[in-house]
């Protein structure tokens, strides 16, 4: 009969169901979000689109004419 009474478990209770939500959040959804969306996100100042005209073309690489 002890066999029996230590595999008896009891179902979770809702509380436990929401702080195992909540860990899973915290722990694999926002982070895997924020890797996806951070590269999406687009400053609209002007300074960031004076980096960007300067783009160097591959085909000029091979000639030296950088």
């Amino acid at each position: 009969m002890p066999v029996r009474w230590v595999l008896e478990v009891e179902p979770p209770s809702p509380l436990r169901y929401v702080m195992g939500a909540l860990i899973m959040m915290i722990g694999v959804v926002f982070p895997v979000g924020y890797m996806m969306f951070r590269n999406k996100r687009v400053p609209s100042s002007s300074s960031y689109s004076k980096q960007t005209e300067q783009r160097v073309d591959i085909r000029d690489i091979g000639n030296g004419d950088l």
